[in-house]
């Protein structure tokens, strides 16, 4: 048995917590057609005193709400709900509670193209630019030789660049025009780097080729197969929906505060999917045993299925990725699934986060057995990441690691590290450093040709700026001509805005530092 390693935190996570909160214990029924393993079997496989194990985290935590479900020889051998959907509320949260899955959708996205590969209508190595003529970036070279299975595999070399969706407001459609202007950071297939945009362009692959829209596809050939009918692509659906988890993030003031659900339809292949921990328990089982068959009927074949589970990507373990996988000894992604070991067996697993959620999935397919976990917590990862070790060293049996401590002190060094990184910026602020020129001079609109304009205005001697559909708030003056935008509505949100004056003694530029240092130029 190999020695466990502790968990490295080099990256701080938004994620803290607030004062405890009292958690409820549900164990509401399952919803009848699907296998429930009884409870003496769920014995068998480790999962005994599960209850007490996960509710006891979950306080230590300070976790709003979660839900998770184990499955295991294809059925659902655990579902259960822990704690409340808003905090000051009396809602618990079951295996019926719906979340926002995050990321955990793209691998959903894969898998509806891995339907057309079946269907002749596409292979994984086509070029993107025969579905898609009016696909362009800012590199001609990678224009040209992108394939299918790039757009899913993250080596496209593209900045990351969420602000071109991420409450901008744009369509798909406008989105996908404004990659021609995203930078490229590295060569084509040369390194992992993230990256949402592509995989927005991979849904429109998947409407050129099908003649509906990504949403209708996974609708009507994953979703209406496997018995989803709570889960959704859209927004809008959740109204109608009840049994709904609230978002939870911290405000500017370290308190835990319930939000709106943040509408990212435009990012809908990337990670727009709403569920259930049983609805998505029935896309575990379709990768489990036989791979691509749901209830002996077969939705995709195994080997296009299987493609998805195949290494794409090499990844090099460092920074986040270490904190998450810290047990792996490699790190590959596949076509929306990370890759890793732990104890000597392969783990196809994949995370979300969005404002307010946390989500993961993750299975052992050569033990056939997976997990389920929706949290109402933002960055939520360490606890999610703990929670799944710690349930595959339960099935496992043998050595048994402490987990939830080992996480634990990753989760409160990144905690520290992130308020020391906020002490250093307060520290490094010039008190007593006027702005060079009346707040009124600074007001005017600035564009960048890939992010859009930002608005600044002035109003009675105060400034404030606007960005894209989803940011609007005051600009605090921070010293000389670096001001702070303070979002409203988005916690913690606060970014800093330096003006450049030129030498006719005006605002030249404005240095946004919103994902890196973006330059947006005055306009006249």
């Amino acid at each position: 048995m190999k020695k466990t390693r502790p968990a490295q935190s080099s990256q701080a996570t938004r994620a803290a917590r607030a004062a405890a909160l009292s958690l409820l214990v549900i164990a509401a029924p399952v919803a009848p057609g699907w296998p429930v393993a009884p409870s003496p079997v769920a014995a068998q496989q480790g999962l005994s005193g599960l209850d007490e194990e996960i509710e006891a985290m979950v306080a230590e935590w300070e976790i709003p709400g979660m839900a998770i479900a184990v499955v295991r020889d294809d059925r659902i051998a655990y579902a259960r709900g822990f704690g409340v959907r808003e905090i000051g509320g009396s809602d618990p949260v079951d295996e019926h509670t719906i979340f926002a899955a995050g990321s955990s959708s793209k691998a959903f996205t894969a898998a509806a193209m891995a339907m057309l590969v079946d269907e002749g209508k596409a292979s994984w190595d086509d070029l993107v630019v025969d579905h898609l003529p009016d696909f362009r970036l800012s590199d001609p070279y990678i224009t040209r030789d992108l394939r299918v299975r790039d757009l899913m595999s993250h080596n496209s070399g593209l900045l990351r660049g969420d602000r071109l969706w991420y409450a901008s407001g744009r369509s798909r459609e406008e989105v996908l025009h404004q990659v021609r202007y995203q930078p490229i950071t590295f060569p084509l297939r040369s390194t992992f780097q993230y990256n949402n945009t592509t995989w927005i362009a991979a849904g429109e692959v998947i409407e050129a080729l099908s003649g509906v829209t990504w949403d209708d596809f996974l609708a009507r050939r994953i979703f209406e197969p496997l018995g989803m009918t709570r889960s959704t692509t859209l927004l809008g659906p959740l109204a109608d929906l009840d049994n709904v988890a609230q978002p939870h993030i911290l405000d500017r003031d370290g308190e835990l505060r319930a939000v709106p659900y943040r509408n990212i339809d435009n990012a809908g292949p990337a990670g727009s999917i709403n569920s259930s921990v049983v609805q998505m328990a029935q896309w575990v089982r379709l990768h489990l045993g036989t791979a691509g068959e749901y209830d002996g009927t077969s939705l995709v074949s195994e080997d296009a299925l299987l493609e998805t589970h195949t290494p794409q990507m090499v990844m090099r373990k460092s920074g986040a990725w270490e904190s998450i996988f810290p047990e792996s000894d490699f790190l590959n992604y596949g076509l929306g699934w990370f890759l890793t070991d732990y104890r000597d067996v392969k783990m196809v697993s994949h995370g979300g986060n969005i404002d307010g959620m946390t989500a993961l999935v993750a299975m052992v397919p050569e033990r056939d057995y997976g997990f389920v976990l929706l949290v109402n917590l933002n960055g939520a990862n360490y606890f999610s990441s703990a929670l799944v070790h710690r349930l595959i060293d339960r099935i496992e049996g043998g050595e048994q690691h402490p987990w939830n401590e080992t996480m634990l002190a990753g989760w409160r060094e990144a905690l520290e590290e992130a308020r020391a990184a906020a002490q250093e910026i307060e520290d490094g602020r010039v008190a007593d450093a006027p702005p060079t020129l009346a707040p009124a001079a600074y007001a005017g609109t600035y564009a960048n040709e890939m992010y859009g304009e930002i608005v600044v205005a002035e109003q009675d001697g105060e400034l404030r700026a606007r960005f894209g559909a989803g940011f609007e708030g005051p600009l605090e003056h921070w010293h000389y001509d670096t001001f702070r935008a303070l979002w409203d509505g988005a916690a913690g949100a606060r970014e800093f805005f330096r003006f450049e004056i030129g030498t006719d003694a005006k605002v030249a530029v404005l240095h946004a530092e919103i994902e890196g240092s973006v330059e947006f130029v005055r306009q006249p």
